[in-house]
């Protein structure tokens, strides 16, 4: 049953995704006016950076077993030395901790796996890149692939400092 509603969100987050991206590229080239692989290179983009955002977003709130992907991240050792990130409580229910760790893993599948893996896509990027290569436009198609890439991983990192950002100003404000 788990994997069935697990599965179902999944599906939903992804056809939101799709239907995003969509929508992004349209926008982006129909109506702006920006090359294909321009558009579909933002779209991309800004995917990564909400990924980014959303996982460290998701690991500093609700992550609690200590084995969070973040923890050994040289970013996140200020939250840990400030005790602001997340530890484990051993009073609380095991059926608690179960059902943390459920909508954790329903959170992520919907929004990481979901939407954001719906938004983006690696297989529209590689034909619209072979497309620019066998177009003879080599140096877009250079710059696509390479500037994907590149800002893709920036992106990335600037989503998970945000977050980072969040976290501390989420956690000082309750404090």
């Amino acid at each position: 049953m788990k994997l069935f509603i697990l599965c179902m969100g999944i599906g939903l987050g992804g056809g939101i995704g799709a239907t995003a991206r969509h929508a992004c590229a349209w926008l982006l080239h129909g109506i702006i006016g920006l090359p294909e692989y321009a558009s579909i290179m933002i779209v991309n983009i800004s995917g990564c950076f909400l990924i980014g955002l959303v996982f460290f977003l998701l690991e500093s709130m609700i992550n609690r077993t200590q084995l969070s992907k973040l923890k050994k991240w040289k970013a996140c050792e200020p939250l840990i030395a400030d005790g602001l990130w997340p530890e484990s409580d051993p009073t609380q229910p095991v059926a608690r901790d179960f059902k943390e760790e459920l909508q954790a893993q329903l959170l992520a599948g919907f929004l990481i796996t979901g939407i954001l893996g719906g938004m983006t896509t690696f297989s529209l990027f590689s034909l619209l890149s072979l497309n620019l290569q066998q177009n003879d436009q080599h140096w877009t198609a250079m710059f696509n692939t390479a500037g994907s890439v590149l800002l893709g991983l920036i992106a990335t990192y600037l989503g998970l400092h945000t977050g980072r950002l969040l976290t501390i100003r989420r956690r000082n404000a309750d404090q």
